[in-house]
């Protein structure tokens, strides 16, 4: 019999226990609910209809490594009431123009930004804004944190123009704007948009040809 209250009253405890534990926990869990994270990796993109091997473009390849592409991937912060250019990022400073791991810029193919020749391969991209316009800066440090900037390994730097939005751009936006159609003769062109709170900056993008 003592050995049946005993482990009797040991049940008890032990069911006390877990109620006096769980309670807290399911608590916590129907207050709980989803929030949108200060900020996300994304990318954008332009993909052509080949690839370049040696000097030789191959008219839709289908090489393992798949079509030429120029892609800049950053992470995309959002304003959240904040003012964006000339506050949060203060104007003739440098930006890492995005968030946590530094915006990079990959191309497939040679480009020019502007009246910046930047030859095909890996690049990070940081930004000087400024009230009448902006510096595009094309650095060639890669994967780095976005606030570790090196002067000594710029590759150059393009003027962008300044426009002011209609409408307030809550996420920083970076867009590769093809031009379409395009003629046969004609190399592929477009446009480079960063567009966040009330500004955007922009410049001309241009494949060049050996």
């Amino acid at each position: 019999m003592r050995f049946l209250s005993f482990f009797s009253a040991l049940i008890s405890l032990m069911a006390l226990t877990y109620i006096l534990r769980s309670e807290p926990l399911e608590a916590q869990r129907s207050a709980a609910q989803p929030l949108v994270a200060p900020s996300g990796r994304v990318e954008t993109s332009v993909s052509f209809d080949g690839r370049l091997i040696g000097t030789i473009w191959l008219n839709r390849s289908t090489s393992h490594s798949g079509p030429a592409r120029m892609v800049v991937d950053y992470g995309q912060p959002h304003a959240r009431g904040r003012s964006i250019f000339g506050g949060l990022v203060p104007y003739g400073e440098v930006w890492r123009l995005g968030a946590n791991m530094a915006t990079h810029l990959t191309l497939d193919l040679n480009v020019r930004l502007g009246d910046l020749e930047v030859p095909r391969g890996a690049y990070t991209l940081y930004l000087i804004p400024r009230e009448d316009g902006a510096q595009l800066i094309v650095n060639r440090q890669t994967k780095q944190w976005g606030t570790e900037y090196s002067l000594p390994q710029d590759l150059g730097r393009v003027q962008l123009h300044r426009r002011d939005l209609p409408e307030t751009s809550e996420s920083l936006t970076i867009t590769l704007e093809p031009v379409l159609p395009q003629r046969q003769e004609d190399l592929p062109k477009g446009a480079l948009r960063i567009a966040w709170g009330e500004v955007e900056y922009s410049t001309e993008w241009t494949v060049t040809w050996p």
